[in-house]
């Protein structure tokens, strides 16, 4: 059997988003100040549709073209425009195995690759390969041979594991999966995006967003480890303000920042509208 190369495993991963899967996800390992052992549980459809419980909980809900209903401090809450959530968990979660915010999406395009290595995770066929770069000691990423999933990922020196077990490819899965009928909120930052009646105060607080977004981008590490260890989205949110340039508006926008959104080019994007915002607040 002739091993696939990176390309093609990181190509069925993409063909993945393509079809409906579930199974369960388990993170153990250490984030540096706490023991991790978290589970989730998750469906998947095409063109975004999730369904991730924790425990007896739905923590994150997504309809085809809808928009993410999240549960945040015991509240779910619709996540509008192009503020998502940095995480699920402390470290992983579902949304990390495929899609379009997946950790694939997120590795650096300067890492090299291994040759890949046949192996089996949950009694499945699967693909390993390990990835390192000048700046890590490399990580290993296993990937289910007949749905493209990300099944297995172990970060340098063990200090990380995902695992998904009782991972089963569906023909069809309900679209009652996908819905969410309970109670909802809209996020805090969806409200605060919408159109106010005083444009002076509605520029100053996008001048704090962009103001607080480009700090974090300057300290992606420092922020991610701040929010992955908080044991809550108040507790995320406190620790990011102790952040140089991050006010308390700017920290929920922080907070809730997709992980694809800590790219080099978002921060030239950011600093250049910026930059045209308080040039027309000068003249």
């Amino acid at each position: 059997m002739t091993a696939p190369s990176w390309i093609e495993l990181v190509g069925r991963n993409i063909a993945a988003e393509a079809i409906y899967v579930s199974g369960e996800m388990r993170m153990t390992g250490n984030t540096g100040d706490h023991d991790l052992d978290e589970r989730f549980r998750f469906w998947h459809g095409p063109n975004g549709r999730w369904r991730i419980e924790s425990g007896d909980e739905v923590v994150y809900i997504s309809s085809a073209g809808g928009d993410a209903i999240m549960r945040v401090d015991g509240q779910m809450q619709r996540q509008r425009g192009d503020f998502g959530t940095v995480h699920l968990g402390r470290a992983f979660s579902p949304l990390d195995l495929l899609g379009p915010d997946s950790m694939l999406r997120r590795l650096s395009a300067r890492m090299e690759a291994s040759v890949a290595q046949p192996a089996t995770i949950g009694g499945r066929a699967a693909w390993s390969i390990t990835l390192t770069s000048p700046s890590d000691d490399g990580a290993l990423l296993t990937f289910d041979s007949v749905t493209g999933v990300l099944v297995q990922f172990a970060g340098p020196r063990e200090s990380s594991l995902l695992e998904v077990f009782d991972l089963t490819d569906h023909a069809q899965l309900g679209a009652e999966l996908f819905s969410w009928n309970g109670p909802v909120v809209d996020a805090p930052m969806a409200a605060r995006r919408r159109p106010s009646g005083d444009p002076r105060k509605q520029r100053e607080q996008l001048l704090e967003v962009l103001a607080a977004q480009i700090a974090a981008l300057e300290r992606p590490h420092d922020v991610l480890r701040a929010i992955a260890a908080a044991d809550s989205g108040q507790a995320a949110r406190d620790s990011v303000i102790q952040l140089p340039g991050v006010s308390p508006i700017g920290a929920e926008a922080v907070t809730t920042m997709q992980l694809m959104g800590f790219r080099s080019d978002v921060a030239r994007q950011l600093r250049a509208e910026l930059a045209r915002l308080q040039g027309e607040s000068a003249d």
